[in-house]
């Protein structure tokens, strides 16, 4: 099953201009203004064509002051610092959108009279992290790309609409979303991968039967309070207090005064030995890195690519260094503690290029 966020999302950013890393924050409906949960993920691989070298960002057309609250209690589980690969993240799909609830809907349509729906704008962005499958998926929304950055804390860049460029579906054509998903799994140690468009009965077997959890599968709003609101809450630099306790920090004390640790591949348990990456090309390579950094993430450990790593490159370092040389605490997993690896220590470019800075 996949934690859906869409119907909790008040205002969100994402990133994509970084090589192979996507990076971003959704603040998420509070029981009141100024009481909003904001989660912040900082994702391995890239967007989708329409989202991809891109600063966009996003909040519902409709603002609602009113509407399900993202409940601390109910995911006191969910990392507010999301790291994993990324799935499907577009803006280019449609879907109809309900003009009342779905219970409204479902009683008038068992009467004969159902009322008429609107292609929407769809939103979705999909991750595989340390809570498994993470998908925010809206429709409805207003999308935007930044044009100019920002040239201070007082100015906000200039932002303009993303366009949308999928053909808009005919008014009588079946609510499908037409979105384009690609599973990807292993099976008995070998990629498998399957493409389909979403229809909303699709979804739902698919977040029945998906192994997903385990494994890697748009206008300015012009409430100008509620948008400093955002901002500050985005540039806020959180910092615990003298007497605060990072969960997991004694943990982290225990490991790191010890050391004892052992391989990152057997936080993978009894798994098929990854391919060696002559025997992959570039596609089934960036295939089986997901699957493994997926898996990963659900044990808090994370990759970060340099500029010099194709997605390639970044599977060998995986499999042939971080798995079978380096080592972490198993004791660590579900802490929200999470052990980066950079590719950018081993890249001999890089090396080379901090021959030239002044420290």
């Amino acid at each position: 099953m996949a934690t859906r966020l869409g119907e909790y999302l008040v205002y969100g950013e994402l990133r994509n201009v970084t090589h192979y890393s996507t990076f971003g924050v959704l603040l998420l409906r509070g029981g009141e203004p100024g009481a909003e949960t904001m989660i912040r993920f900082e994702l391995t691989g890239d967007c989708d064509p329409d989202l991809r070298g891109k600063c966009v960002r996003f909040w519902p057309e409709e603002s609602e002051t009113a509407g399900p609250v993202f409940d601390l209690d109910k995911f006191r589980d969910f990392e507010e610092l999301q790291v994993g690969p990324t799935g499907t993240m577009t803006a280019e799909g449609w879907a109809r959108a309900l003009p009342c609830s779905v219970e409204e809907y479902l009683d008038r349509s068992r009467l004969g009279e159902p009322p008429p729906t609107a292609w929407k704008r769809r939103l979705y962005l999909e991750w595989f992290g340390q809570n498994g499958r993470v998908v925010t998926e809206l429709a409805g929304v207003v999308v935007q790309e930044q044009i100019r950055e920002p040239e201070n804390d007082d100015d906000e860049g200039a932002w303009a609409p993303l366009p949308h460029r999928a053909p808009k579906p005919r008014p009588d054509e079946r609510p499908q979303g037409s979105l384009d998903i690609t599973e990807i799994h292993l099976d008995d140690g070998e990629v498998q991968m399957q493409s389909w468009t979403t229809t909303p009965s699709d979804e739902e077997e698919e977040d029945e039967d998906s192994e997903y959890g385990d494994l890697p599968d748009e206008l300015q709003r012009e409430l100008d309070a509620e948008a400093r609101a955002i901002d500050r809450a985005l540039r806020e630099e959180h910092e615990f207090e003298e007497d605060d306790t990072a969960p997991g920090l004694g943990l982290v004390d225990t490991y790191l005064e010890s050391g004892d640790a052992e391989p990152v591949i057997a936080l993978l348990g009894d798994i098929e030995p990854p391919p060696p990456v002559d025997a992959l090309d570039e596609e089934q390579a960036e295939a089986y890195l997901k699957v493994l950094l997926g898996q990963l993430a659900l044990r808090g450990v994370a990759l970060d690519v340099c500029p010099h790593f194709s997605p390639r490159d970044a599977y060998r370092f995986l499999v042939e260094h971080v798995l079978p040389e380096c080592k972490v605490s198993s004791e660590l997993a579900g802490t929200g503690w999470v052990h980066h690896f950079c590719t950018w220590e081993h890249c001999p470019v890089c090396a080379e290029e901090r021959k030239d800075l002044p420290f």
